[in-house]
């Protein structure tokens, strides 16, 4: 679907159900499920796009962007004006009520994934959408920095590892017989796992590129495990980590962290997202406290709705 009209900007508003192009947030697509259509909104201005939205219409009438991911939300090339976010807001919300669709939910990535989030956020809340959620996440950012971490901790990291006999296998996934060991470990310590273990194994598979594991070891016992992404090109997203609660000690959890940081650093990300920190829907200090030992960057992940 293509609407002609133009703004006095010279944009242009296109919809397209089905989209076969490509985005750096690789996860764009998702699972669909029966009855789920897939589109992607575009705001082009000389046929070069400045501006879109990827979301899946679902059979009960609901737009997510996007469902069954970390997030998802408006992506901009550089910059925008106010103007033109407006602009691809109304005109999103014309075609909207035109499919038909009876709500849309934008879960919009934080701010380290996406510098326009201020004036997205704004436009949003101006357009009437209401606030639904909000998750903090922290981060790791700057290389420099990254790499000045290392070197200040590396040296002790290693001989703390020597000491308590621990390996480390870090790489791409050639086996998925972890997700059993994160699934027990959870169930032992009563944490929900929600993780949609079909759907998470095809994007493995298809993407094997963007996903490796951390896995660190006692013997040939497993002592912990984290599932790392590259969500974005120059990103890292710490991902369903997991520690052995028969194997935990004092130490643990920072082991893992600086070996993600290490992953990180080996792959030349700008920053790693180290994720929300909510336990079973509430708040969790003591995460968000230990992670604050490593990062040095917060943002948040808001959910808005509008209801059509």
């Amino acid at each position: 679907m293509k609407n002609s009209k133009m703004d006095p900007k010279n944009y242009d508003f296109v919809l397209h159900e089905n989209p076969s192009d490509v985005h750096d947030y690789f996860l764009q697509e998702g699972i669909l499920s029966k009855g789920d259509r897939y589109f992607c909104a575009k705001l082009l201005k000389k046929n070069k796009c400045k501006m879109l939205l990827y979301f899946v219409l679902l059979s009960n009438g609901q737009a997510v962007s996007l469902k069954n991911t970390p997030f998802g939300g408006f992506w901009v090339e550089k910059k925008v004006s106010s103007e033109a976010v407006q602009y691809f807001l109304e005109e999103l919300i014309v075609h909207l009520k035109k499919i038909p669709c009876r709500s849309l939910k934008v879960v919009q990535a934080p701010g380290l994934y996406e510098s326009n989030n201020a004036l997205i956020h704004y436009i949003l809340y101006s357009k009437g959408f209401e606030l639904k959620g909000m998750l903090l996440h922290q981060f790791l950012e700057d290389r420099k920095i990254i790499k000045g971490l290392l070197m200040a901790k590396l040296p002790k990291h290693k001989k703390k590892m020597k000491k308590l006999g621990y390996s480390v296998e870090q790489g791409s996934i050639k086996s998925f017989n972890f997700l059993k060991d994160i699934q027990q470990w959870r169930r032992i310590r009563g944490h929900e796992y929600n993780v949609q273990e079909e759907s998470l194994i095809n994007q493995i598979s298809s993407f094997p590129d963007r996903y490796f594991l951390v896995s660190i070891y006692h013997d040939e016992t497993p002592v912990s495990h984290v599932l790392c992404v590259k969500l974005t090109s120059n990103s890292l997203y710490y991902y369903l980590p997991a520690i052995n609660p028969q194997m935990q000690v004092t130490y643990s959890g920072e082991a893992m962290m600086l070996e993600v940081i290490q992953l990180g650093d080996a792959l030349g990300v700008d920053f790693i997202d180290f994720g929300s920190s909510d336990l079973d829907g509430a708040t969790n200090h003591s995460l968000i406290r230990f992670k604050s030992k490593f990062a040095n960057a917060t943002a948040n992940k808001l959910t808005w709705i509008l209801e059509l």
